[in-house]
């Protein structure tokens, strides 16, 4: 059995989009003198409503939605040009998301057909991405309840590791034919990458390796759409690409890859946070980006910064899961765990009966609870069984970050 440790501050650990700071304008408009909810058509600077986007969004086969993964008002954004469109267009829409990785396509079936549920699903998403189910859970709800199609469009693991370790693009297709076409060539999308590597190098990955991974990742999305808009399932649908705004701009991510493989039209919209609260500012990306000749998409969408912090509860215990269940090897000073009795080598078998037997099960269960709510905590010490009446705090109550 694989041993793995986690500290259980809190339901999740949100692994927030790094942004940087808004380094383009339209040519014709400062966006910083437009306030939350503004649309701007980027091309002429003029504003326009939501009902004249979503027009103009009908033209368009692939919608193209960016996000900051931790803004929750990003995906209300997304949200709502998802439900416009889907009644606007009946049965005709499709989401491919970054989060999820081909080969867990399967999974994204059964979860739009109702075979899985949120539990199982999650478990699906946590492996895939991060535990940031929350940040999306009222998308992927009414895209269940629609029966909307979920594509996955992520490049699995196995390819990524081909990449780091083989040394150019030619050798990538020379070892595996499995792999994408992949672009290292273009010049605008090499210098942004090139600028974020600068300020932010990844441990002992070299600038060529780390450029690579950030290709396939674009190409491999890429791929998977225009793989699912040729099937016999999307050949007839508009599909809206949710990923990260990085991604999206000046469309040199996803959207000229797919332009190579299969011209159609497209739109990308940049939800935009153009002032971020100062006790926020320490989530900006200290990267200076160049200049890049190119316009960042066709709209933007002004929204504030909001993530889920507050709403956040923690536990403050470590634990891994071994043979004998899900043990605790430490508590945190003044959280909810040491508040309550929990101790080291405590072995956690249940959260308001509902039965543990792997981390997972029980961050799952601590997930579902807000700031102020109570739940029992059943454990063996020492082989004997004890419950403990929990009371779960929030990060503004608790004086500890995650």
């Amino acid at each position: 059995m694989i041993k793995k440790i986690i500290w259980i501050i809190c339901c999740f650990f949100f692994l927030g989009c790094a942004t940087h700071k808004l380094n383009w304008q339209s040519p014709y408009r400062k966006l910083s003198s437009l306030k939350e909810g503004d649309i701007v058509h980027l091309p002429t600077g003029v504003k326009v409503t939501k009902e004249q986007l979503i027009n103009m969004l009908g033209a368009a086969r692939i919608i193209y939605v960016g996000e900051t993964h931790d803004n929750i008002n990003s995906h209300k954004v997304q949200i709502e040009i998802l439900t416009a469109l889907t009644e606007r267009y009946p049965q005709k829409i499709a989401v491919g998301m970054e989060m999820l990785k081909k080969p867990s396509q399967e999974s994204a079936d059964h979860w739009i057909s109702g075979k899985l549920d949120e539990k199982e699903f999650v478990k699906v998403w946590t492996e895939n991405w991060s535990n940031d189910f929350q940040y999306y859970r009222s998308i992927l709800h009414y895209m269940r309840e629609y029966k909307t199609p979920l594509v996955a469009l992520r490049a699995p693991d196995d390819w990524l590791k081909k990449v780091k370790k083989t040394e150019s693009a030619d050798q990538m297709k020379e070892n595996d034919d499995e792999l994408p076409q992949m672009d290292l060539k273009d010049p605008y999308h090499l210098a942004h990458m090139k600028a974020i590597f600068a300020k932010h190098p990844m441990g002992g990955l070299s600038f060529e390796a780390f450029y690579r991974v950030q290709v396939l990742w674009d190409e491999s999305m890429a791929n998977s759409i225009v793989e699912y808009l040729q099937s016999k399932q999307g050949q007839d649908k508009k599909i809206l690409i949710f990923s990260g705004g990085n991604h999206m701009q000046y469309g040199f991510g996803i959207p000229r890859r797919v332009f190579r493989r299969l011209p159609l039209p497209y739109a990308i919209v940049l939800p935009i946070t153009v002032h971020v609260p100062p006790e926020k500012e320490h989530k900006l990306m200290d990267v200076t980006l160049p200049e890049i000749p190119l316009l960042p998409g066709d709209f933007a969408w002004i929204v504030s910064y909001e993530d889920l912090s507050d709403r956040k509860v923690y536990l403050g215990v470590m634990i891994r899961d071994t043979d004998d269940g899900v043990k605790i090897l430490g508590t945190m000073k003044n959280l909810a765990a040491e508040k309550a009795g929990l101790q080291k080598n405590d072995i956690i078998t249940a959260l308001d009966g509902e039965q543990i037997q792997t981390n997972f099960d029980l961050t799952y269960l601590i997930g579902l609870k807000k700031p102020g709510e109570k739940g029992v905590i059943e454990v063996l010490r020492d082989k004997k069984p004890l419950s403990f009446e929990v009371t779960f705090q929030a990060r503004r109550n608790s004086g500890h970050s995650p």
